[in-house]
C-alpha cells in the first residue's frame, strides 16, 4: 500500500446495494488488520436519490472518520455525480458504470477514470439484484482482497437471502467471480445504454392517453400486479434505479385509474382524452 491512509467514497442510487458494498468492503478491510472508518449516508434513498459511502483505511489509528478529498471515487449512477464533485480532485482515481454513464461527465483526466458496465453484465448474465456482487468482486481486487475471505463475508450477510433459494447463492457468487476477474475498461468505454430516460413516454388511442415517467419509476411491478386487464407489462425501458420499467397496451387499457392508484411513485396515469 503506497500510504498509511486510503480514502474512498462510494455513491449510487438507493436501491443498488451501495451501503451493502460499503459494509462488505469495510468489513473486509477491518479482517485484513486495517483500521477502518466507514461512514453511510442516508437520506430519501428509496426514492431514487444518491446513497453515498466514505471509508478509510490505515495502517495506523484513524483519528477523524471525515475527510474531503478521496483517493478513489466508485460511482455507479449519473445521477449521483453532483453529490460527489467536492470530494474529486486530479489525484483521485474514478471508478464508474460505463453502461450508465458517460466518461465526459466525470471531470477527471482520462489516465485517472476506468469502468466496468456492471449495469449491463448484471442484466445481461446474472440478473438485475447482482449488480452489487459485480462490483464488489471487483473491488475485491482492487484493493488485493482476499477473494475468499471477502466471499465469506458477503454471504454472511445476505444468507437470510441465500437460505430461501439455493440458486441465489450460486448466481451471485458467479457475480462476484466475474467481477473480481474483470479486466475494467480504461479509454474504450461502453455505451451508457442503461441510462434512465428523462422523457415521459405517452401512448395514446383515440379514447385515452397514459403518461409514465422513467425519472419516478422504481420498477416495483406494483401497477402490473394491480391490473385488472392486463395491459401493464415490463418493457425494455429503464428507470430510476437501473430496472425495467412498464410498457402499457393502451387498447386494452380500460382506465380504471389502479395503475395510479397503486403507484408509490406517482410515476404512471392514464386519462381519458377531452372531446
Amino acid at each position: 500500500m503506497k500510504n498509511d491512509l486510503t480514502k474512498i467514497v462510494i455513491s449510487g442510487e438507493g436501491g443498488q446495494g451501495i451501503q451493502t458494498i460499503a459494509k462488505v468492503l469495510a468489513e473486509s478491510f477491518k479482517d485484513s488488520g486495517f483500521y477502518v472508518s466507514y461512514i453511510p449516508q442516508f437520506g430519501p434513498e428509496q426514492r431514487g436519490a444518491p446513497s453515498i459511502s466514505f471509508i478509510q483505511y490505515s495502517t495506523k489509528e484513524i483519528k477523524y472518520p471525515r475527510f474531503y478529498k478521496a483517493d478513489y471515487l466508485i460511482v455507479l449512477r449519473e445521477r449521483a455525480i453532483p453529490a460527489t464533485t467536492t470530494f474529486v480532485n486530479s489525484k483521485t482515481k474514478v471508478i464508474f458504470d460505463s453502461s450508465t454513464i458517460r466518461p465526459n461527465v466525470i471531470k477527471q483526466s482520462e489516465n485517472k477514470k476506468e469502468a466496468v458496465p456492471a449495469t449491463k453484465l448484471a442484466f445481461d448474465l446474472f440478473g438485475k439484484k447482482n449488480l452489487n456482487l459485480i462490483i464488489s468482486g471487483y473491488l475485491t481486487k482492487l484493493f488485493s482482497l482476499n477473494e475468499k475471505a471477502v466471499w465469506k463475508i458477503i454471504k454472511n450477510q445476505l444468507q437470510k437471502k441465500f437460505s430461501e433459494k439455493k440458486d441465489l447463492e450460486d448466481n451471485a457468487r458467479n457475480a462476484f467471480i466475474y467481477g473480481y476477474e474483470f479486466t475494467s475498461e480504461k479509454k474504450n468505454f461502453s455505451q451508457p445504454t442503461f441510462k434512465t430516460n428523462k422523457t415521459i413516454i405517452i401512448s395514446k388511442n383515440r379514447e385515452r392517453e397514459a403518461f409514465i415517467s422513467p425519472e419516478l419509476c422504481k420498477g416495483c411491478g406494483i401497477c402490473i400486479e394491480k391490473c385488472p386487464v392486463g395491459a401493464l407489462k415490463f418493457g425494455d425501458e429503464i428507470g430510476v434505479y437501473g430496472n425495467p420499467i412498464p410498457e402499457i397496451d393502451i387498447d386494452k387499457c380500460i382506465n380504471c385509474g389502479n395503475c395510479f392508484r397503486f403507484c408509490p411513485d406517482c410515476a404512471i396515469k392514464v386519462k381519458k382524452k377531452s372531446k
